[in-house]
């Protein structure tokens, strides 16, 4: 939906248990061996000066990896990850088809890790109940858009206060294309 300086769009994703999944071995594992459904919001503000600030609100809902074992020739048990919220954000300003700016995402797990039902414990020493992960990423992004509606990104984000999960920095390059 769009008006004059405002654009808005409601969606559901649908996640596929997809790529190579090696339970007990993280370094083999692409996939994570379930599905998930998420609901999403997202809305942008365009200025008239050229300034964008863009907002993408998501809901992961996933289902149990029912091949999950804690290490090689255990018994198989089921693997329930927690429910998470998180959002992507842009803000930025546009000089003709260019545009530069600031974007991430916040993530943050809302319900605990599950195995057959049960919680996991905390991690000792890092002052969190159970095993909820959270994360705030933040980088530039620089992105150029053609006549005909193709957009070109590339953004580097640096993750920062990681809780219970891995950190790091993403590199994203994007294409999107009207259909």
């Amino acid at each position: 939906w769009h008006t004059k300086n405002w654009h808005w769009a409601v969606a559901l994703d649908l996640n596929l248990p997809t790529g190579k999944y090696e339970s007990g071995d993280p370094l083999r594992s692409v996939g994570a061996n379930y599905w998930s459904v998420e609901p999403a919001f997202a809305t942008t503000w365009m200025g008239d000066d050229g300034w964008e600030v863009s907002v993408k609100f998501m809901y992961n809902v996933k289902s149990k990896n029912e091949d999950f074992r804690l290490a090689e020739g255990a018994p198989k048990m089921d693997y329930q990850s927690g429910d998470e919220f998180h959002m992507d954000y842009l803000v930025g300003k546009r000089f003709g088809e260019w545009g530069v700016g600031l974007s991430g995402y916040y993530l943050k797990q809302l319900t605990d890790d599950e195995i057959d039902g049960r919680k996991i414990a905390a991690n000792p020493g890092l002052g969190t109940a159970g095993r909820k992960g959270e994360v705030f990423a933040i980088g530039p992004s620089v992105s150029y858009t053609t006549k005909g509606g193709m957009h070109f990104i590339g953004q580097w984000q640096h993750e920062t206060d990681v809780i219970n999960r891995f950190g790091g920095d993403k590199v994203w390059l994007k294409l999107i294309a009207p259909l």
